[in-house]
């Protein structure tokens, strides 16, 4: 049989009640060794649907308009009218399953029959599409079903008994890259902040070795995890099994629901982690009141309303439940639905290649963003980020969007994370996100990662956290140089650190501050201390508290000499108050050296005790590195970036030594009060230092530009 013949095949929808039996994932091991074996396992398919033997394989989405014709009776009946169940509103009959990759290859196999597991009654039914050529191998299919369901006793602890070795092992997952995820997140918020695009969906790849059966994998996996959208396709070449818990597309009859995810924040009894001052499991709280998530929800929200509206009548599309807070295993998702109603003329191959791919795991505007994507992730999606379901005569269409989705052949078992990235997104809390989502799953696995990614994240210590946070800024001529970046990183902070905004005053607070001080020229540094929050035994905590003070900005030096320290590690992307440890070690090289150079364990040289660190290669490029916990987001080092981008000088964001600073063409350090200071010594050794800071560049950078 092809595609073509399955159009219009006329057939009819057969139901049978074949009671209770084992549980779906001792089902779906009996059924490991057949060929073509599929799942789809959750409440949005409406129970456990368990496939095998398709009667043809397409490649294509066009193969999706080519469904069978539903009629009364069919040719010789077969099964008699008193054998069939009664009427099942949720049956799904047969039909097309499969999955369409992220760049759009699709595989899909049509099945005519099915068993289907309803949850609420813990029952199994035989479903099938009845046609005049398959009466008596459908009767065959559903008597070997049958028999299957009662091998080890038909109880649902029945172990199984098919003789079908299901059994299988996943080793230690590695793979992702964090410095280069941290580089693709960083600069995907840049191509933001020019304009580009408003977000960025930016992911990464973990795989270990695997060995035995998928479908026993996913079997095992499903029952503890419990997915909305789980499926599993044995496609011969690669199995792929999904426990998304995200719906891509549903049509009923010519009515269309999508519901995307974005927002993620992790559930305590996973992580255990508490904020201060916070309740211990405030993760669905902060989600609920991120301003960053609502915003990145409704553009997706807004994305899936034109992708819709390509294909939906006029005036049709409509958002019923928008920023719905909801649990999956280990996190907390944000979810909206939008809906549609489909245009007759349009087919089910048409609808799914218009919304394609799911704009959720893309960005928004989609198509610079898939652009950004392709640029951005050293390597291919596959499956996941792509879509895996159905399309059925009787039930119409759903699909997933295939995230928590792992693929496997090869003797490798891969499985790709990410998350959306904005203009205020931190590249380290995108990393950890993703690791959040991998957790789960790779613990319904028993699978373990890699000591590197298994590092936890560094805590603050409770001097720090005590002491609050820090911002220092310049004013030149009664302007405060990049307040909004400044504002923006201190309550970053604030959030993830006390749980609160930064107070809603903090911009009148600083222009107050300098107005009052101001003579209405020079130079001017304004210092803003952030207090913690602190309450009383049983009493709310207050909101945070803000001083500011004003005072002359101090002459940027010409040129600094550095001397190295060690760094231990610690939590140093926050600015923080207390600034004991870098006065120390600024007194320690006084007076031969003008302020430490820190470097890391891993001999990364990091920041000075008063800002970022650039060098500038022979062929022009600008190098730093990318930003992670024990490196301070500076504003000034983000300015220098987008000037640099802006006038089309290559940028490099990636790690270097000490032995590097002596072979680059200009070294320099950048501070808001300082600008762009250039590093002529380092450790008593002279640099090359052939080219000075670009004088344009430093200019700049006092105009407040960038």
């Amino acid at each position: 049989m092809t595609a073509d013949e399955v159009a219009g095949l006329p057939c009819r929808l057969v139901v049978r009640d074949l009671g209770c039996g084992p549980l779906p994932e001792v089902m779906l091991r009996r059924l490991a060794a057949e060929p073509g074996v599929a799942c789809l396992w959750g409440r949005g398919w409406g129970g456990v649907l368990l496939m095998s033997r398709p009667l043809v394989v397409a490649s294509t989405l066009r193969a999706l308009d080519a469904v069978p014709a539903l009629e009364s009776e069919v040719g010789r009946p077969g099964f008699s009218a008193a054998s069939d169940a009664i009427g099942a509103s949720d049956a799904v009959g047969g039909g097309w399953v499969g999955w369409v990759d992220y760049a759009g290859a699709a595989r899909f196999g049509f099945y005519d029959h099915l068993l289907h597991w309803d949850e609420s009654t813990r029952r199994w039914r035989f479903e099938a599409l009845v046609s005049a050529g398959r009466v008596e191998q459908l009767r065959a299919r559903e008597a070997m079903l049958r028999g299957l369901l009662g091998a080890g006793g038909g109880t649902p602890a029945a172990g199984d008994a098919s003789g079908t070795d299901s059994s299988w092992w996943a080793g230690t997952f590695d793979g992702a890259d964090q410095p280069d995820h941290l580089r693709a997140v960083e600069r995907a918020i840049g191509l933001i902040r020019d304009g580009q695009l408003y977000q960025a969906n930016v992911c990464t790849r973990l795989a270990a070795p695997f060995g035995g059966s998928p479908a026993g994998l996913f079997a095992a996996a499903a029952s503890s995890l419990n997915p909305a959208y789980g499926a599993f396709v044995d496609g011969a070449e690669r199995a792929v099994a999904s426990f998304s818990p995200e719906l891509f597309l549903r049509r009923d009859g010519r009515q269309l629901t999508s519901s995307p995810i974005k927002g993620t924040r992790p559930r305590a009894e996973l992580t255990g982690v508490v904020h201060a001052a916070t309740p211990a499991d405030d993760g669905a709280r902060q989600l609920r009141g991120s301003a960053k998530d609502a915003a990145e929800n409704v553009m997706i929200v807004d994305l899936m309303r034109n992708d819709l509206g390509r294909v939906c009548v006029p005036g049709s599309i409509r958002v019923p439940d928008l920023l719905r807070i909801e649990a999956h295993p280990g996190v907390w998702h944000l979810v909206s639905t939008v809906t549609g109603r489909l245009r007759p003329d349009v087919g089910d191959g048409e609808l799914l290649a218009s919304a394609f791919p799911p704009g959720s795991v893309t960005g928004a505007p989609k198509h610079r963003a898939i652009q950004v994507i392709a640029a951005l992730e050293s390597s291919e999606r596959g499956v996941y980020t792509g879509a895996i379901g159905f399309v059925s005569p009787v039930a119409g269409l759903r699909f997933n969007v295939a995230i928590r989705t792992f693929e496997i052949g090869g003797g490798r078992i891969e499985l790709g994370v990410g998350g959306g990235v904005t203009a205020d997104s931190v590249p380290m809390a995108e990393w950890r996100e993703c690791l959040q989502k991998a957790t789960p799953l790779l613990a319904a696995l028993g699978a373990g990662v890699t000591r590197s990614l298994a590092r936890p994240a560094p805590r603050p210590s409770a001097g720090q956290l005590a002491g609050g946070l820090l911002e220092t800024m310049l004013a030149v001529d009664g302007r405060v140089l990049r307040l909004a970046d400044h504002l923006s990183r201190l309550d970053l902070s604030c959030r993830e650190l006390y749980g609160m905004p930064l107070p809603a005053e903090a911009t009148a607070l600083v222009r107050a501050a300098l107005v009052r001080e101001s003579a209405g020229s020079g130079r001017l540094a304004l210092r803003l201390v952030l207090a913690p929050p602190r309450a009383a035994p049983g009493e709310l905590p207050a909101g945070p508290q803000l001083r500011v003070s004003v005072s002359v900005a101090p002459v940027p030096p010409a040129r600094s000499r550095l001397r190295t320290v060690g760094r231990a590690g610690g939590l140093w992307r926050h600015k923080w108050a207390q600034r004991s440890g870098f006065s120390a070690a600024e007194q320690a090289g006084a007076p031969r050296f003008d302020a430490p150079l820190f470097v890391a364990a891993d001999g990364t040289a990091l920041e000075t005790s008063r800002g970022n660190l650039f060098l500038i290669q022979d062929d022009g490029a600008l190098v730093t590195p990318p930003l992670r916990d024990d490196l301070l987001p500076g504003v000034t080092r983000r300015a220098v970036l987008d000037l640099a981008r802006g006038d089309g000088r290559e940028v490099e964001l990636r790690a270097f030594g000490v032995p590097e600073l002596h072979r680059a063409a200009c070294v320099f350090w950048t501070s808001s009060l300082s600008g762009a200071v250039p590093v002529v010594e380092v450790d008593g050794v002279a640099l090359r230092c052939q080219v000075p800071v670009p004088t344009e560049l430093a200019a700049r950078l006092e105009l407040g530009t960038g």
